[in-house]
């Protein structure tokens, strides 16, 4: 008799095509699930620009999240699931139960578990994101890692064309037409898909590192110039963000990217490439200092519509409270004079003394709950000192524009501790792959990764860029190591 393939309790072998599924096809399936979510979550979003529905992109999450964790559980049932991940995979774990310890402790369970409206991240964007992780490490070859970089681009292009869209004075849906908070009117900053120019920023040039070492390194003429495109996109709309990572952090991937060509003797390539993406970063500065005459920008901070002049301006503090109270309300309102804040008053227009704010707010938070935290997506409560209402208490924040602080606010110190081995082993991983190694993919997932670990330092989570993060994050701790 012919041989045949396993099945389950004599039933047919296609309704037992996991326990058949044969290794090349699992990554297949991985890849798919990460792909859909790098679909599904500009779509969703869309709608979010045209209604407040804030479950509609958390949808995306939610349904390639449930595939990514039943695929995870399939690669442990088949054993898929090289012996190295085992330690990244415990650290996840780890991560859950502790986030279950931040859960108990929470102000509101609700919060906790799903996160505020808008925002998404509570104790279950833990869970998928871990198993967007896993799936990550688990593609099997490079044609794969390839295609989901692919995936990423065109994502990004997306966002570049919205963006696009949004920073011309074309009545284009957008939350960032204006800032309330600093009474600027007709600024037009693009925020793409992902909800706050920051965000844009963040996912713009974290993909700007493997898009210009593609366009330096790549071998295939078609993908070469793709790859070009894509960086000239992303640093221009990251720059028209108007924002400290936006702007620097462009020309922080620029000159790295370009030194590293210069080590590996790149050539007229790395000066080609590196002078075409420094053209595309005068460009984005040019359109940012001409566009208060281009929107007829104005300040109404005096009472009186005051035109704005050309001029290089950053806006940090404003898109940070025009994103958690006049987009989301899950923030008080920013007042300079008004109801006097416990953590002390503050120049929203002043970028490092904004920053300073949020930081020595999140610290004293992370003093009262050192273990546990406020719990997932539950900044905000520890700051309530006027009225049960959030939107009574001014110049409260959501989100510290430290992850890292932000994690320790949140879920406490063990938390952040788990956070930092688990990206240890990525960064360890990352360095034997990519250390004597020519192949440019490698080196350019683990710069992306490195990169917004960097950016982390002044941004913070999102459910519409982290996951990316996460996904190369698996990849880079699963990288094959380098030849000595």
């Amino acid at each position: 008799m012919p041989k045949t393939a396993k099945t389950i309790f004599h039933t047919t072998e296609k309704s037992n095509f996991i326990l058949n599924m044969k290794s090349q096809d699992y990554y297949h399936y991985n890849l798919k699930i990460l792909l859909g979510f790098l679909i599904l979550m500009p779509i969703f979003s869309f709608i979010l620009e045209f209604a407040k529905v804030y479950s509609v992109p958390a949808m995306a999450l939610s349904i390639t999240g449930v595939f990514a964790i039943v695929f995870v559980l399939i690669g442990f049932m088949k054993s898929e699931t090289p012996k190295n991940l085992f330690l990244p995979a415990g650290i996840l774990g780890a991560m859950l139960l502790w986030g279950l310890v931040s859960l108990y402790n929470s102000y509101f369970y609700h919060v906790s578990i799903f996160g505020s409206d808008g925002r998404n991240e509570g104790w279950l964007s833990i869970l998928f994101y871990g198993s967007f992780f896993l799936l990550g490490a688990q593609l099997g070859t490079d044609s794969n890692r390839l295609k989901l970089l692919h995936g990423m681009f065109f994502m990004g292009l997306a966002q570049c064309a919205w963006g696009l869209l949004q920073s011309l004075p074309i009545n284009i849906p957008s939350y960032y037409k204006n800032l309330e908070p600093l009474l600027l009117l007709r600024l037009f900053l693009p925020s793409g898909f992902t909800g706050s120019p920051i965000f844009l920023a963040i996912l713009l040039n974290m993909l700007v590192i493997p898009a210009l070492l593609g366009s330096i390194f790549e071998i295939k003429k078609s993908r070469k110039l793709f790859y070009t495109i894509c960086s000239i996109c992303f640093i221009i709309l990251a720059v028209k963000t108007q924002c400290v990572l936006g702007v620097f952090g462009s020309v922080l991937a620029i000159l790295s990217v370009f030194i590293y060509a210069l080590v590996k003797k790149a050539g007229k390539q790395a000066l080609l490439r590196s002078g075409i993406a420094l053209f595309a970063f005068l460009i984005g500065i040019g359109w940012l200092y001409i566009s208060p005459s281009i929107n007829h920008s104005y300040n109404r901070a005096t009472g009186q519509d005051i035109p704005i002049a050309n001029q290089f301006s950053l806006y940090d503090g404003g898109i940070i409270w025009e994103d958690s109270s006049y987009r989301l309300a899950v923030s008080g309102y920013y007042i300079q004079n008004g109801a006097k804040n416990p953590n002390g008053n503050f120049d929203i227009a002043n970028i490092p003394e904004t920053y300073q704010f949020i930081l020595k707010s999140t610290a004293k938070i992370i003093k009262r709950f050192p273990l546990a935290g406020s719990g997932c997506d539950s900044l905000v409560y520890p700051q309530i000192y006027q009225n049960p209402a959030i939107a009574s208490n001014p110049n409260t924040f959501d989100r510290c524009y430290n992850y890292y602080l932000h994690i320790a606010g949140t879920l406490g110190i063990p938390m952040l501790l788990l956070f930092l081995i688990l990206m240890t082993l990525v960064i360890k991983n990352g360095i034997s792959a990519c250390k004597n190694s020519n192949n440019w993919l490698h080196v350019s997932i683990f710069g992306a990764v490195l990169f917004y670990l960097l950016f982390m330092l002044l941004g913070t989570s999102s459910i519409t860029v982290t996951p990316l993060f996460w996904m190369l994050a698996g990849v880079c701790v699963n990288l094959p190591k380098s030849p000595k």
